[in-house]
């Protein structure tokens, strides 16, 4: 991290730059407004967008993870014995949520970042993989590039401008690991609470730093070993901006989206379907986690299973869920429409 002292000096920017800055501002000051907009947003994010940012960076990893089984952990996941794709996609959703739950006035020290780090790939879930290490001894290279950042928006530099440089001095200052790239990601969500920036802007980055930099020589990769080599910092800069302002679009999209299909089901069971009550809570449900069992409805809706299954049933009339299971036992419903659009 460069001293605060003479940031202001060093980050004066070019006119281009300046585009770019005020453009992603203007994606996340449009996503600041959807709690207000749409009051489930918070629980939306927290499962589907959370458990789809997951997803993405899995495939960013090379690694192939079907949405709907990572949505039907729900949020404690706890598969038995997971394939490699499906480890990733649990120990990035555990990652989400630690730092969902973390005191956004507290810097992000490096004892938790090299937790976070550590957990990424769920290693306790793997055959023989021991307890997560609560307190890891070792901190990483770069780790305390978070812990630093918040100084420098306290010094005057623009707030999404620090998270950029904070994510450009984790990966200048670290080796380059499997895990080094979604983690500086992940953490950058972290990051933006603290700085009073929407965290969901920040989801489904790796895709988006993929697209803005598509037409630079060697891609984002390129990018990166020169933010590593060289402390390039200004081309970093303006392919991250722009990455913000697409991820940002996408979550605004995708989630206008999703309240467009919710809104319009919900008409659906009030119209025809008889006392919607509880057909309607049933609904809310699955907008927040997509994918449930019959046990769980119960327990949410304090009914009895057998009611719980005659309320599955009358989403099932509609066309607003299906069972994904085929089985007489133990079946699971997903809200298949909302998957698909998330699936996109």
């Amino acid at each position: 991290m460069e001293p605060t002292a003479s940031l202001n000096e060093q980050l004066s920017l070019e006119p281009w730059l300046v585009s770019r800055l005020a453009e992603a501002q203007e994606r996340l000051g449009r996503l600041a407004l959807l709690p207000g907009l749409w009051p489930p947003f918070a629980q939306f994010l927290a499962g589907p967008l959370i458990a789809r940012a997951a997803r993405q960076e899995v495939r960013h990893l090379g690694l192939s993870l079907d949405l709907a089984e990572l949505l039907a952990l729900g949020p404690e996941p706890r598969p038995s014995r997971p394939a490699k794709p499906l480890r990733w996609g649990v120990g990035l959703t555990l990652a989400y949520r630690l730092l969902e739950r973390a005191d956004p006035r507290q810097p992000l020290v490096p004892s938790l970042v090299s937790q976070l780090c550590r957990g990424l790939d769920a290693p306790h879930l793997a055959r023989g993989g021991d307890a997560p290490d609560s307190e890891p001894s070792l901190t990483l290279p770069g780790a305390s590039a978070w812990t630093l950042a918040p100084r420098m928006a306290t010094a005057g530099v623009t707030p999404l401008m620090v998270a950029g440089l904070a994510l450009a001095s984790w990966e200048r200052e670290g080796p380059d690991t499997p895990q080094r790239q979604p983690a500086g990601r992940v953490l950058l969500s972290g990051l933006a609470r603290g700085l009073g920036l929407p965290p969901a802007g920040f989801l489904g980055l790796a895709p988006a730093l993929a697209q803005a930099a598509q037409d630079l020589p060697g891609g984002i990769n390129e990018v990166l070993g020169d933010v590593r080599h060289g402390g390039a910092w200004r081309r970093w800069l303006g392919v991250f901006l722009r990455a913000v302002e697409l991820a940002a679009e996408e979550v605004l999209t995708t989630t206008l989206a999703a309240r467009e299909l919710y809104q319009g089901h919900q008409e659906v069971l009030t119209t025809w379907v008889r006392a919607p009550r509880h057909p309607l809570r049933l609904l809310e449900m699955f907008l927040c986690r997509p994918v449930l069992d019959l046990p769980l409805v119960a327990q949410s809706l304090d009914v009895t299973q057998r009611t719980a299954g005659l309320l599955a049933a009358k989403l099932l009339e509609q066309g607003l869920i299906q069972e994904i299971t085929g089985q007489q036992r133990g079946r699971r419903f997903a809200y298949a429409p909302l998957i698909e659009l998330l699936d996109q």
